[in-house]
């Protein structure tokens, strides 16, 4: 039943309230490296102009407003997660729950049901997403969530499931059983009981469920009421299903609103999946065809982007010689291809990926390696986002490390020190305003700027414009734990 306070879990003409639900605390390793643990694959511009959480939350604006969607985010992301989310409006914003750290996705689910049923009822319909897939037909996909919703609404855990066109062998499978007596006013969408869930089966085993028909690939995507979800999380986790209820009531007591972070590192880290839709007795599946990709390997990748005559398909500054069926994406040089067939060349300012563009797992075991080695390729970019804006490391050596770094507008670094690094500024782009040891000077394109070792300074961009400077360290580069901060 709807609480006090909160709104009515319903729409004109009875239909229920959606509630979007987007999952955004992954970090996944088969996109490398374009994707990396602090930049995952659902903060980068994949495909198109936007991100794929920017797309989802996009997608969220055909069942309900800005300010009705939940987003749950790693913390170490929420710089990025605000960005991007504003970007799109401030009413993103409004229902962003940060997770101190992955507990997987039954804690984030139950954490949001919490936020929804608080904010819209127990009745509501949370509508789960996760934030790095890619739907091509959002209408379908809309239109399916509004019947999914009605199922939802009878008692039901929903979940979609994807028509298969491939024996996939990386996607769950959904054995569909008898209709249900539930059918959308448009006569296209119905609902099905769910025989048993498949996790991710062998290749033989795919084949033989592609061909039977009977079977669906399980897209990730639920609706259930936010009171069936906790129900059915008490009875079958009851120890996470409390303890999720004590993070989220130390949330609402605490000055930020962030989980209590020892609380939270307690939850059970365990998949909803697992912890509930395998074991439910009240799930159904709603067959959909939304031109839907988990977007989850290079593979997926290029059948999601146009080709040339051999089959080559080409992101940034390329060139294809005699070669066919390849995969080239670069962002800062050229790469050219000659007398190669079925890679995948992936360039950025601080590693190359080549590989087989089919071997999705050679690519999580370079990552292994790079993380054994304790290499930062592995977690961070070149560039690195900041509130203020970001910086991209361009070069460097013993002694000496060069920067350049972007401000926007309305941009502000803290006042901080170094006492033994000493910096100088070049401006390119914009105007800046730098000051140094309590000294205010005004810097255009073609200006500089010496900050001396132990020197106060800081750097604001008052206007409308990016302002860009490129930086020079020389001295201790290495770390920047001798770095003071004040208070502005």
């Amino acid at each position: 039943m709807s609480q006090a306070g909160s709104i009515a879990a319903s729409v004109p003409g009875d239909r229920p309230l959606i509630v979007p639900v987007i999952l955004a605390g992954g970090s996944g390793t088969r996109l490398w490296p374009l994707s990396r643990s602090a930049f995952p694959k659902h903060l980068v511009e994949l495909v198109g102009d936007s991100s794929l959480l920017q797309a989802t939350a996009k997608r969220m604006l055909d069942v309900a407003p800005a300010e009705r969607v939940v987003t749950i985010a790693a913390a170490g992301q929420a710089i990025l997660v605000r960005r991007q989310l504003a970007e799109l409006g401030s009413g993103f914003l409004s229902n962003l729950l940060l997770e101190p750290e992955p507990r997987n996705t039954a804690a984030a689910v139950a954490l949001a049901a919490h936020q929804v049923k608080a904010r819209w009822g127990g009745e509501a319909i949370m509508w789960v997403c996760p934030s790095d897939h890619l739907v091509l037909d959002v209408p379908a996909l809309a239109e399916a969530a509004r019947f999914g919703a009605t199922v939802a609404a009878t008692g039901r855990l929903v979940t979609f499931g994807i028509k298969p066109s491939r024996p996939e062998t990386g996607f769950g499978w959904i054995a569909a059983g008898p209709a249900l007596d539930i059918q959308a006013a448009d006569g296209v969408h119905r609902a099905y009981e769910v025989e048993r869930f498949v996790e991710k089966p062998p290749l033989a085993e795919a084949e033989r469920m592609l061909a039977s028909g009977a079977y669906l690939w399980n897209s990730g995507m639920f609706l259930f009421s936010a009171e069936l979800l906790l129900s059915e999380l008490e009875s079958f986790e009851p120890s996470l299903a409390a303890a999720v209820s004590d993070v989220f009531a130390t949330m609402q007591t605490s000055p930020d609103g962030l989980p209590d972070s020892i609380k939270f590192s307690q939850l059970l880290s365990t998949p909803i999946d697992k912890a509930v839709m395998e074991r439910s007795r009240k799930i159904a599946v709603v067959p959909t065809d939304p031109e839907w990709s988990d977007v989850g390997s290079w593979r997926a990748i290029y059948d999601l982007l146009p080709k040339d005559a051999n089959g080559n398909a080409v992101q940034g500054d390329g060139i294809v010689e005699g070669a066919s069926n390849n995969l080239i994406r670069t962002e800062h040089r050229l790469v050219a291809l000659a007398g190669v067939s079925g890679l995948a060349v992936i360039e950025t300012a601080d590693g190359i990926l080549i590989g087989d563009l089919d071997d999705s797992n050679a690519v999580r075991g370079v990552v292994g390696q790079l993380v054994k080695a304790g290499r930062s390729q592995a977690e961070t970019h070149a560039r690195e986002h900041r509130p203020w804006g970001h910086f991209t490391t361009i070069g460097g050596g013993p002694g000496f490390r060069v920067r350049e770094v972007s401000v926007d507008p309305g941009g502000h670094l803290t006042r901080q020190r170094h006492i033994g690094r000493d910096y100088y500024w070049i401006m390119v782009q914009g105007v800046a305003v730098a000051e140094i040891e309590r000294t205010t000077r005004v810097l255009a394109a073609g200006h500089s700027a010496e900050i001396p070792r132990g020197a106060v300074h800081s750097v604001a961009n008052n206007g409308t414009d990016l302002a860009r400077f490129v930086e020079i360290a020389v001295g201790d580069v290495e770390t920047d734990e001798r770095i003071e901060r004040f208070p502005d």
